[in-house]
């Protein structure tokens, strides 16, 4: 198997002591391959993603990704479920990722006879060609902040205009109160939201429709969520199309 064309594990078999030991050699083109150079960045950049601008030193990295595979540890059993989220970092994706490893090929060709039928820049090309492709074929999703914020302030905004003596957040409508000045105020800014919402979702339907339409019906409904945030994404998607 290969990985972005730069390093192919090979398994030959032998008898050893009458059983079969598999030897695996790791093998690139005789290069230093540092995985977030080598691969993410410029995936990153394909896909009109940003690159990360902070950095942090490997061993606090190493260290923040210890912490989060003993919490992983200690909920193991619920992992399963959906809606346990699953761990930020653990060490070994600090190790491929923020570690530079130094492979090379000539055991492998000295042994097997290995030669390298793909070059590093050809496998990098199918790699982001695989995932332009993918991207292309699913829905670009803000981040979590905005599902989080939007969503909670939509709410709010509801919950003050129509249920604003209802325990125990009243002091939500006492806030809008103070903001919009009365109750119809905070009953129109909400409709004038809501509005906001399905008129971006019907935009965005007719558009994908043309540009994007297996995934119509998955832009029109987060926009209807989200709003401005799911238009800004879709309209960076049809002007790459």
């Amino acid at each position: 198997s290969s990985f972005g064309g730069k390093m192919v594990i090979s398994i030959a078999f032998d008898y050893v002591e009458e059983r079969k030991v598999p030897p695996c050699f790791l093998a690139c083109q005789g290069s230093p391959v540092n995985t977030y150079d080598f691969i993410i960045v410029p995936l990153l950049k394909s896909l009109a993603y940003d690159v990360p601008k902070i950095s942090i030193n490997v061993s606090h990295t190493l260290l923040l990704s210890r912490f989060f595979w003993l919490i992983s540890m200690l909920i193991y059993p619920w992992l399963k479920h959906q809606w346990v989220p699953g761990p930020l970092i653990l060490p070994a994706e600090v190790f491929k990722i923020g570690v530079t490893h130094y492979f090379s090929y000539l055991k492998a060709r000295e042994e097997l006879g290995y030669v390298p039928m793909v070059s590093p820049q050809e496998g990098l090309s199918m790699t982001i060609a695989y995932w332009k492709e993918r991207k292309r074929r699913e829905i670009d999703r803000p981040h979590i902040l905005y599902w989080i914020s939007i969503i909670a302030g939509m709410s709010a905004l509801f919950y003050a205009a129509y249920l604003p003596l209802l325990q125990p957040l009243r002091w939500l409508n006492f806030l809008h109160l103070l903001v919009f000045r009365s109750l119809s105020n905070i009953r129109l800014v909400f409709w004038l939201a809501v509005a906001a919402h399905f008129g971006e979702a019907i935009y965005v339907l007719l558009k994908a429709r043309r540009l994007d339409p297996a995934n119509a019906r998955g832009w029109f409904l987060q926009t209807v969520i989200l709003g401005f945030p799911s238009t800004n994404l879709f309209n960076k998607r049809a002007r790459q199309v």
